[in-house]
This record gives structure tokens, sequence and C-alpha cells, in this order.
């Protein structure tokens, strides 16, 4: 589960916690407008027209604890049912119908509550509402519908079996939270799920989404007295029954006083005085990594000490200035990764501290972090530490606002939550003015080896004891018992590209909707400067080029960045590489100079690239204990052996492991006078990126590498296998031109046409033949090859009929073509997913670095999108008759 921001006072709640028995507006800021309808329905309208978008959410207090054990995953399963049909939509229709507009629908449950997503085009908000309340209130229920999705959240609850995060999570939650409805998996047990019947359905809907319980977002290019007129149309007529509406979890969690609790662990024995016992378990897995989750068990997020757990867990493990991170990772090296979180949801929650490592490291971790729980105080973080977990912090929230989606989340979240979205300004205002001693306060409370639970996973469990851990656990446990600026007036001007030198671009993309900057920087190169032998070199090169200058080592630089609330990121592909940095504009000069640094001075320091092998090597291994990771790892060597398509992009960990500081260094010459764009978008200073991109273009210019046309290869068929899974993964490869094909505008539809939630994949597969929880397809085009894949997750027992489903789906679209409605769909969801995708100032800069780079104009995707317009129906089929050819598919399957 996310972070969970919250406000402190839970008596503010109770003021509007009953109904409101006529229509209310609530004193809002500027920009915002609150409503309660006079049945219950909150409605909140923040009108944005930065974008042609809209984002609607639908909060309801109806999630996992609000279910009686014998209906476990109801909420989830009720979530899925909605999108299956109503009386006036088919089953599909609701997700087509957005989609068909250029938007996206889409849900999702949690513990607290299921929202509901819909993000589309502003003129058609009407039709977003429409979907959401018919889909919700008129949903049919149909008994062959119930069946088949039943029979796919199962599945979904098998391949969750197989991802390590997800049953580590479930072995932890079980416990912690055991003896409350938050220990139950949210998407319930196959005993529950096949139980649940129609009935169980339409009364859930009667008991939970009454319009008292719900909260309605709406973010956008909308207006809000037409809202207001819509929402009471659609729900004024709904009504509430029962006296109580904002409902609590039926067992309140108590950490550490909770003796049904510590039964239900089965006990070690050794209890911590005061609280129930720590529970330490150990299971194997068949994974080529160890997993570590340790928690420790807080309150809810209307205690008084939430905010001040999440500044703790910031400063613990929020980012790589963080104390576990280096002292775990960086100092000692024992962790390929590690984290800590402060999990709030409305009754309870958890401290969590996430790790992976390999077996070996498991017990020096272990008793490093017992040591620094132990010894766990305010001095253990310097000031610095906590002015910069209060920056990250706001601005996290802050970032939150430059994308409509991001805005209408966060708004919703605490006025369904906190009962007002003002609440983010007392979160805000306790943030800013936490110190060491409320920390202290914090500490005293909550970082307490009672209740302490700690899942590993690991293919070595023989090597470990748990009671020699829980020994050093009891042994060590601990003996004690900024300002966010209101966002300027928008303002934009037109693009401008300067050309600086051959090879050398400047473009500027001025936006001061918010004060940041995004800036990349893109050469021609990536994989096509390797030498086959050189596999990962310029994935390990992007991994320690951020690590170092010649003027501040890998921790100074950590220091640097948070200080100012930046990121940066590097990345090197098969064709190009870039360099990514996002800050506030206060922070200009000094972060122009810092990027200017990165460019010309990087360090490549020897210890870095030692931390950065250890890291590839280890994200290898993550993926290749992920069946999808497995098979797209080896699907491009498969396709494209000898040439640099077929590369695995992040190598051998054999290869990896022997790189030398020289070869990086090797690699970096080859790039770093190929030629370049360089992309600013946001609140510029046009006169300091002019200066700062005049300087970098000073060295003279080496060519662009040529691809050189690439051989598809003979075998078509290549079986994997990740045992102890439960599921066989499929991927289906058609062979496709390059990107400079000028079919490229309708393979973008066709791959629209197939995938999606109305895509015929999705339909056929899932909805009607109920084969799989996950189908799409995949569109992937380079500049001399491309493929469309379909994808399937599926019972082993089913490989068969759904590669014959695929076959189906394709014959049926080269033999009855495709209707018009369909097609129109597909190119209003590349309009809408082009709009919704470069709404942050860093995805609008890396797009036009990206495009540019390639040789293409700064408007090239929305020129494709205009070429995709006017494809008909005809060119689809025609399409897929010429790509989509059985024969000439490569077939991939990782088996259980």
């Amino acid at each position: 589960m996310a972070n969970s921001p919250s406000s402190v006072d839970p008596a503010s709640r109770s003021a509007t916690s009953h109904l409101a028995l006529v229509e209310t507006p609530l004193p809002v800021a500027s920009g915002t407008q609150v409503h309660v309808l006079a049945n219950g329905l909150t409605v909140l309208v923040h009108e944005d027209d930065r974008f042609p978008l809209v984002s609607i959410r639908l909060f309801v207090r109806a999630g996992s604890v609000h279910e009686a054990p014998e209906q476990g995953g109801i909420s989830h399963l009720l979530e899925h049912m909605v999108f299956k049909g109503t009386s006036r939509r088919a089953q599909g229709q609701a997700a087509a119908d957005v989609e068909s507009l250029g938007g996206e629908l889409n849900a999702a449950t949690g513990f607290d509550s299921t929202m509901y997503i819909v993000d589309l085009p502003a003129e058609h908000w009407a039709m977003g509402l429409d979907v959401i309340q018919d889909m919700i209130f008129n949903a049919s229920f149909a008994p062959e519908e119930l069946e088949s999705e039943r029979q796919v959240i199962l599945a979904e609850m098998d391949q969750g079996d197989d991802d390590p995060h997800r049953r580590i999570f479930k072995s932890v939650q079980e416990r912690i939270w055991a003896g409350t409805p938050y220990a139950r998996p949210i998407i319930g047990v196959p005993e529950t799920v096949r139980s649940i019947t129609r009935d169980d359905l339409a009364a859930y809907v009667r008991s939970r989404y009454q319009p008292g319980n719900m909260v309605l977002v709406l973010c956008g290019d909308v207006r809000s007295a037409e809202v207001l007129e819509q929402a009471r149309e659609l729900f004024g007529h709904l009504t509430n029954h029962g006296e109580r509406h904002f409902v609590h979890c039926p067992n309140p969690f108590m950490p550490g006083h909770n003796a049904a609790r510590d039964a239900a662990q089965g006990g070690s024995g050794e209890c911590v005085p005061g609280g129930s016992a720590p529970h330490i378990a150990i299971h194997r897995g068949p994974w080529q990594k160890s997993y570590f989750f340790l928690a420790l068990p807080i309150p809810g997020l209307r205690d008084v000490h939430s905010v001040g757990l999440d500044v703790l867990a910031h400063m613990l493990g929020g980012d790589r200035t963080s104390l576990l991170y280096r002292k775990f990772k960086y100092e000692q090296g024992i962790v390929d990764t590690i984290s800590a979180s402060a999990t709030t949801l409305d009754e309870a929650g958890m401290l969590s501290i996430q790790a992976q490592l390999d077996p070996a490291n498991i017990e020096a971790l272990w008793t490093g972090l017992t040591d620094v729980l132990a010894d766990l105080a305010p001095e253990s973080f310097s000031p610095e530490a906590l002015n910069r977990a209060k920056l990250n912090m706001e601005d996290g929230l802050f970032q939150t606002k430059e994308t409509l989606s991001g805005m209408a989340s966060k708004l919703g979240y605490f006025q369904f939550h906190e009962l007002s979205f003002e609440a983010e300004r007392i979160y805000l205002h306790m943030i800013k003015n936490m110190d060491q001693e409320q920390l202290r306060d914090v500490i005293r409370a909550h970082v307490r080896t009672d209740g302490l639970v700690c899942s590993i996973f690991t293919p070595t469990p023989e090597a470990l004891a748990a009671e020699n851990l829980r020994d050093t656990l009891i042994r060590k446990r601990p003996s004690r018992t900024t300002e966010i600026a209101t966002a300027p007036h928008i303002g934009r001007h037109q693009p401008e590209i300067v050309h600086l030198a051959p090879g050398r671009i400047l473009v500027l993309l001025p936006d001061a909707s918010l004060p940041y900057m995004g800036l990349t920087m893109c050469w021609n190169g990536g994989d096509l400067l390797l030498a086959d032998q050189e596999q990962g070199l310029s994935e390990l090169t992007a991994r320690i080029w951020t690590k170092g200058t010649h003027f501040k080592n890998a921790v100074q630089v950590q220091d640097f960045l948070a200080d100012r609330s930046a990121r940066v990121a590097a990345g090197a592909g098969l064709e190009q590489c870039y360099l990514n940095i996002h800050f506030p504009t206060r922070f200009s000069p000094e972060m122009l100079s810092f990027f200017a640094e990165l460019v010309q001075e990087p360090a490549w320091l020897p210890e870095e690239l030692a931390r950065a092998k250890q890291e590839q090597c280890a994200a290898i291994v993550r993926t290749e204990d992920s069946p999808v990771g497995l098979a797209l790892r080896n699907t491009f060597p498969f396709l494209f052996s000898g040439h640099p398509y077929g590369y695995q992009r992040s190598g051998a960990p054999s290869a990896v492991t022997a790189f030398t500081r020289e070869q990086v260094v090797s690699f970096w010459d080859r790039q770093k006078d190929r030629p370049w764009v360089l992309a600013a978008c946001g609140d510029l200073d046009r006169d300091a990126l002019l200066t700062m991109s005049e300087n970098l273009a000073r060295r003279d210019v080496m060519a662009a590498p040529t691809p050189r046309s690439p051989h598809w290869g003979e075998e078509q068929k290549l079986s994997l296998q990740l045992q102890d899974r439960n599921q066989t993964h499929i991927l289906v490869v058609f062979p496709l031109p390059g990107l400079g094909s000028e079919h490229t505008p309708g393979l973008n539809l066709l791959r629209e046409v197939l995938a999606g939630q109305s895509g015929m994949l999705f339909r056929e597969l899932r909805d009607v033949r109920g084969l799989a929880y996950s189908v799409t397809a995949l569109l992937w085009q380079e500049t001399l090859a491309g493929f469309l894949a379909f994808y399937i997750g599926t019972a082993p027992d089913n490989e068969e009929a759904a590669i014959d489903g695929f076959q189906d789906v394709v014959r049926d679209l080269i033999d009855r073509g495709l209707p018009e409605a369909n097609l129109d769909r597909a190119k209003n969801l590349l309009w809408g997913d082009y709009q919704r995708g470069r709404q942050r100032l860093i995805a609008r800069a890396h797009e036009a670095a990206e495009n540019l780079s390639r040789g293409f104009t700064l408007d090239h995707s929305l020129d494709m999108i205009e070429q995709a317009k006017q494809t008909t129906p005809h060119d689809i089929t025609a399409l897929a008759r010429e790509y989509l050819q059985w024969d000439r598919a490569y077939l991939v399957k990782v088996r259980p």
C-alpha cells in the first residue's frame, strides 16, 4: 500500500460524519469546490484547464475490512463484476464507451475503499459520470459472467502466488493484523470467492454503496455548476438506510495489547512485557534471491503520530540518502535494495522495512537492523536529514499537481479519508513543524519489538534459524518503553528549437503552470555502440553515471539532490542514451551547473562501479524470478541473435561482474560526442539554458551510429521453465517493420484494437472464454524492426485453448472485418493516451529530445496520431492480414 498522509485530529471527523439533511456547500480554497448533496453524496470539483482532459474518481467506503469473514473478497469481486454489463450496457460496453472516446476506465479495491477511475477528454466528462453510475447501480450480475469472472480471480490468486513480493506481504499481513479484517487478503481466498452468489453481490451494493459512503471527484477542464447538476441527476435519487454510514473497522487494532492476535500467531512463548511477542517466519521459495520484510505495528491514519511516522520512515529508508540505504547498501554492500515505509490505513498500520539480498547476508542484515532499532533516536539522524525529509515529502505532494489524475487522486484521498481536502494543509503544517522531540515521542511509542513481524523468503532456509534471530531481537530490544508555494498563474509560450551546431540542438518548451523544470539530454548511440561481448555495458554505465562527478562523490550527489528536491536519472536503450533531471525552478542556477557537471565530468568511481555491478546482477536475478520478466529477457536474443536488437539489455551476470572501469570509460568515450538533443520543459530561464547548452556544444561531433538490418531467428519456438509456479505465460510474436514504416500509424491502431479492456483479445479470451486474468497486446518498434506480441498468463491446462483463442481473434478480424466503432475507439485511445502521457514536464522534455534525436519532427508523435485518424477499417484488416500470419509467428512460453 502507498504511504497514507493524514490529518491528526480524529475528532474533526465527528462533525461531518452524519448525513446532511440539505444540500450543503463546504468552505474551500480557490479553484476547488465541495458540495454535499441532500442525500449525503460529497462532490468535489477542481477546475483546471491546463490540459483538455478530465480525471474522475469515485471513492466508496466498501473495502475488504467491511466484509464479513464468510464473504471475503466480495468487494474485489464486485469491482470486477460491474464491468460485466448492465441493463443498458452489454458485457464490456462500459469500458468500450470510455475507450471509444479516448479515455481509460479502471477500478481498484483496497482495505478501506474501492475507487473507480475514469480519465478521458474533458468534453466527454458527462459520459464518464454516466458510465460509473450505470455500471455500479445497474449491474446485471449475469450468472455466466459471475462464474467466468470467478475463474479469472482464482487465476489472479495463482498469479499473485508466483510473485515473491505479493507473497511476502501476504505473509506479514496475516500476522501483524491478526484478529482484524486487515489480516484477510483483499482479493479473498478461494473458498469464499467460490461461494459468493449473485444475490450476495446485489445485497452488498445495497449495504455499502450508499451516497453517504461515497465521494465523487472531478478534476480538469470542467465547470462546477454543470458537474453538480449532472451529479444530482445521476446520483441524487440514491438513498441511505441505517444510521451509520462512516463505518469503522469492526475489530479496531490496538498494537501491542491484543492477546487474541498473539494467540492467532501461535506465539513463541517469549513475550515482550506489555505487548505481544515478536513473530519471525522463514519460508523456502523457488527464488534466486532472498526477500526480507520486517514490520512493526503502528496506529491508523487518524493517530496523532501518523505524520511523524511518515517522516521517520522517510529518514529510515525513503531514498538513497536514508539511514538504512547508506548503512546496508552503500557502506556494507549487503543488500541489493532496501527501503522503509509507513503504511497508515483507516484503523491500522505498519512501519515496514523491505530488502532484497543474497541469502548469505541475511544474518548480517538482521544483526545490523536490530542494532539500528535498539539504538534508534532522533540523534541517529542529522538535522540535514530531517530537513531533507520534510522538503522531499512536501515536494512529493506538490508534484502530484503536475497531472490531473494525480490531482484528482490526492484531493479525493484527503476528502474521503479526512473528510476535507484541506486536511492536506494540516499534514504539510505538521511536516514543517516536526522536530526532534516529536520524533522522540514517535520512536518511544512505536519502535518496539512488541508485535514485530518478520518474514524471510529464501532458497536456503537451512542456513537460518528463527529461534536464533528471535533471541538476537529480544536481547537487543530497545530499553525505552519548507512550505509549498501557491502555483503561479498558468502561462505558456510557443516551443523554440535552437540549432547550436551540427548535431547539437536545444529545444525550449515553456510552461509556467508549476515552478518546476524538466531537462532531457538524448544522444544517438546506446547498444549500437557495443560489441557482442559488451552486452549490459551501456546499462551499467547509465547506473554509475549519476553516482559521482570529479567534484562530488556519490553521497554528496545524493545529499545535493535531496536538499533541492531534485531527481536525476540516466538510461541507455537500443539506439539512444539519455540523462533526465527534474527540479524546482528556484534551484535553477545550481541545478543547471550540476547538470553540466554530470555531462562533462562524470567520475566513474571504482567503488560505485562495484555497487552498480551488484545492483545490475541483482536486477537480472529479480527479473528472472518473474515469469513475464524471464520471457521478455529472453525474447529479444531469441528473435535477433547476433544483432544489437538481440542483446540482453542487462547482460549476463558473469559478464557484468567482469566489466572494468576502463570498459565503462571506453563506452562513454564512444558515446559522449555523438549527436545530442537537449530539451527543457517548464518554468524556464532561456538565457541560462542557452548559455549552458552552448558550452556543452563546443566539442566536436562524432557521426551517429547506423544500425544494420537485423536477421530474424530461424527457430520459432522457445520454451522456458520456472519451477513451483502456478501459470504458463505465453508470448506470440509477429514480426513488423521499424519506426519509419508508413504502416506505423496503422500498427499503433491495430495494437489498440486488440488491447485494452474492450479490445478484441481481452474481451474474447478473458471475458468470454475466462482463460486468464492478464491478456493484452504489446507493440515494440525500433528503427529497422518491430513486433506485435500477444500475451496471456493462464493455467497450464489452458495453453492450447489460449493459443487457439489468439488464432480465432485474428481469423475473426480478417474474415469479418473491424466495426467502425471499434476503430473509432482505438483512434480516441491513441489521442487520450498521448495527452495523458505527456502531462508531466519531464515526459514532454523526453518526448521532444527523443523525437528530434531520431530525426523526426518535434510534433512527430502527434503527427502519427493525425495520420492514424485517416485509417479505415479496411486498412486495419489489411494490416492484420499482412502481419498477423501464424506461420511467421514466434512462440515463447514460460512453464511452471
